[in-house]
């Protein structure tokens, strides 16, 4: 489980087809025969270290951190269907993942995005009583949104580190009035659009502590301990403009159903780097063929790469909101279409 820990906080592979630790012999007995023996365990510890973790492209794991964090916005911070006259105030949470399976990796998750928004939505009629460029006001809301945020947790001999970072602001027009009423009825078609700018550091230190006590062919026995000291970081900012299509129906007053289609033009990448602070590890030999012969074992990593986010969206939605007295409480779940990319917003407003 620690390792299986060590590999989401990193949430970084290595190389294509290698796994994420590679152990190597740096030193030699002057026997063939006892380097091969050595050889072989090392093969399998580092077999055993890496056993549940995924292996893989890292450029792909980039990617699917870059798409998830674009994802992890949509919804967050749009007025579809909150029913407010003046101002809306709220809060909310965006959590993206690209949930595509890698075939040459254990692993069902290529990534992972966050998005946290305060949120301050404002009803045009405030501003204004007439038709600006042929737009209704009262028909015409404006949401901004922003919020930064950062948490260090100490966990056994691991940290983690995650800095937030997120702004924008979206235009919504209700291009066709509905018809029935809040007890039962159509709520009409919404037009979307505006901008968001979501960013999350991840950075993780941990240690490996491996006890090496294994018997080899010929009698003898192979000790030692292989240390480590990982350290990774991966850096994710992009860009979004959406352009959204939306139509709902209201229900008893208090429940509110709403779906809808969008495209979204993204700009911006996710990067990863680190390094296993590490030094040589000595691997010791008693009994049968050996006779205290040693071999310094190196942890080595690749865990640097960098990837951009899809350019193009094409993505659904839909979502439900609960209608109290001046209180919104609402989900909203996205499907990016042609790809495994999923996100969920939630949170609370307030309506006046």
């Amino acid at each position: 489980m620690k390792k299986l820990l060590l590999a989401c906080a990193l949430l970084i592979p290595t190389l294509s087809h290698a796994q994420i630790f590679n152990l190597s012999r740096v030193t030699s007995t002057g026997d063939g025969t006892l380097d091969a023996l050595f050889d072989a365990e090392i093969q399998e510890i580092e077999n055993d270290i890496n056993a549940d973790l995924p292996t893989g492209d890292p450029k792909r794991l980039m990617e699917g951190m870059a798409n998830s964090q674009a994802a992890s916005g949509k919804g967050l911070a749009t007025d579809y269907i909150s029913h407010f006259d003046k101002v809306l105030i709220g809060a909310g949470l965006g959590l993206g993942a690209d949930l595509e399976e890698n075939k040459e990796a254990d692993s069902d998750l290529s990534g992972i995005g966050i998005t946290g928004g305060l949120q301050l939505g404002l009803n045009m009629s405030l501003f204004a009583d007439k038709s600006f460029l042929g737009l209704d006001p009262n028909r015409t809301t404006v949401m901004l949104n922003f919020f930064s945020f950062g948490l260090d947790r100490d966990f056994d001999d691991n940290s983690a580190k995650i800095d937030m970072l997120s702004f924008g602001f979206s235009g919504t027009y209700k291009w066709i009035d509905g018809n029935g009423s809040r007890l039962f009825g159509w709520d009409g078609v919404r037009l979307h659009t505006g901008y968001q700018y979501t960013k999350a550091d991840i950075t993780f230190t941990g240690k490996i502590n491996e006890e090496v006590n294994e018997t080899i062919s010929g009698g003898g026995t192979i000790t030692g301990t292989i240390l480590g000291n990982p350290k990774g970081t991966i850096e994710t900012g992009t860009h979004s403009i959406p352009l959204e299509i939306s139509s709902g129906v209201n229900f008893l007053w208090v429940m509110s159903f709403y779906g809808g289609v969008g495209t979204d033009f993204n700009m911006g990448s996710a990067k990863g780097k680190g390094d296993l602070n590490t030094q040589d590890s000595t691997l010791t030999c008693n009994g049968g063929l050996c006779s205290g012969e040693t071999a310094d074992v190196r942890t080595s990593a690749n865990i640097d790469d960098e990837a951009d986010v899809n350019p193009f969206f094409l993505r659904g939605f839909a979502g439900f909101q609960v209608n109290l007295p001046y209180i919104r409480l609402y989900a909203q779940g996205n499907k990016v279409f042609g790809t495994e990319v999923y996100s969920l917003a939630t949170g609370l407003r307030l309506a006046f």
